[in-house]
């Protein structure tokens, strides 16, 4: 345990004991710089309260996971603490510190063990009004879809602690990359460069690790740029490369039609492996491959937002090769669900995503949220499903996944069938 971490989540805490705001009213995140420019959102964004320079709260939860069959089941319970503080340590400097700590512990053998995530640690210097620099563990994040994002490339090794299948909340509890960050803003567009170095290379699952090794496994580099055509177009391209990396081209689209609806579009292509070759250590079977997400998200009028998305990535396996993955390997089924959960690469040649999530649904102060993945080459799914209730500084969440299909299709040979949570949040 790093003396170090500790100390910093204690001071952490200290400063931000001050007057507890609503819970109701707190946005989970603050904006970070490249929000600034980023393109539109699935869905029109509701009005948020002022940002506040601090976030803490903490939470407890239970939950049972069966594992196969209803028969087979184990317990375990988490409490975890999270804050982010966001502040003006000078004129045109600002210093981002955002961790979380999951203290986890289960009646089944190798599944609890306690993990701390420093998600962001960096400083940020804007010279000009016109010009960003960041330096440190910053979460960059890149993609108009919600469900799959093939140009949010510093996503691979990035999460250490799965709380919920939420896309939004995978994101959002992601370790940042070490990154020297550079950013160009002028009326209607954004430029942006990042230097991603290499820190070590294997990740560290040390409870209080900064696990730069999952994060910075070698030389990388990003340029981005954005543009908006008009009130309702917006466009990115993105080039990515680094050692070992053939260049990877990508492209976001987003766009309003009418007032409630938005539609997107996220494309990439270049060279690499299939993740078949990955999980199994084989050859590189280096060719160009594609990835793509599009669709659209509709908002009604009383708060219920619908996503429809259509998934593809070149890269998964043919249902042909999904099946000879055994005889490869008698693990390898099982070795392949765990590169794709690392990489958080879509682990399907294509798939059909569907988000609902609606505030104030039937009762004000309760949020439904659910999804639905199906892949389309052995006809599995995963879904998701949420009911969170908001007092004024208290949230009471109930969470449902489940995992189904044939014993030998994707999605129902992972070994956790079905879980079911329940958590309470604490703000302070």
């Amino acid at each position: 345990m790093h003396r170090h971490t500790v100390l910093s989540t204690l001071l952490m805490c200290t400063a931000l004991s001050a007057p507890a705001v609503r819970a109701v009213d707190l946005p989970d995140t603050l904006p970070s710089d490249l929000d600034a420019l980023s393109l539109a959102d699935k869905a029109p964004a509701e009005p948020q309260a002022v940002a506040r320079p601090w976030r803490l709260f903490v939470e407890g939860s239970l939950r049972r996971t069966s594992i196969d069959d209803p028969d087979s089941r184990y317990e375990s319970n988490r409490a975890s603490i999270d804050g982010r503080i966001d502040a003006s340590l000078a004129p045109g400097i600002r210093g981002v510190f955002s961790n979380r700590l999951d203290l986890r512990h289960s009646n089944r053998p190798g599944v609890d063990g306690d993990v701390n995530t420093v998600r962001e640690a960096y400083l940020s210097w804007a010279p000009a009004d016109h010009q960003i620099i960041d330096l440190g563990r910053v979460n960059v994040r890149h993609g108009s879809a919600y469900g799959y994002n093939p140009t949010d490339w510093f996503k691979e090794g990035a999460v250490r602690s799965i709380v919920s299948l939420d896309p939004a909340v995978l994101r959002e509890n992601r370790q940042g990359t070490v990154v020297l960050q550079g950013q160009h803003l002028w009326s209607g567009g954004s430029l942006t460069a990042a230097y991603s170095p290499n820190l070590g290379d294997k990740p560290n699952s040390g409870t209080f690790s900064l696990n730069v090794g999952a994060t910075n496994p070698r030389d990388r580099w990003l340029l981005a740029g954005s543009t908006k055509f008009s009130d309702k177009l917006n466009a990115e391209v993105l080039l990515y490369g680094g050692e070992g990396i053939r260049e990877q081209l990508g492209l976001n689209l987003s766009g309003l039609v009418g007032d409630a609806t938005v539609v997107f579009g996220e494309f990439s292509i270049g060279k690499g492996p299939s993740l078949i070759a990955k999980s199994q250590n084989l050859e590189a079977d280096s060719r160009y491959r594609s990835r793509a997400a599009v669709g659209l998200t509709y908002t009604t009028s009383f708060n219920l937002s619908l996503t429809a998305e259509a998934e593809y990535n070149d890269a998964g396996p043919t249902r042909r090769q999904w099946r000879a993955l055994p005889g490869l390997n008698p693990l390898g089924q099982l070795r392949f669900l765990e590169t794709s959960q690392t990489l958080q690469d879509l682990p399907a040649r294509s798939a059909g995503f569907v988000y609902a999530t609606w505030k104030d649904a039937l009762v004000r102060r309760l949020d439904l949220s659910a999804f639905v993945r199906r892949e389309n080459e052995t006809r599995s799914r995963v879904q998701w499903l949420e009911a969170r209730y908001h007092w004024d500084r208290v949230d009471l969440v109930a969470q449902w996944q489940q995992f189904s299909g044939s014993r030998q299709s994707i999605f129902g040979s992972v070994p956790q069938s079905r879980t079911i949570e329940l958590a309470l949040r604490f703000y302070l």
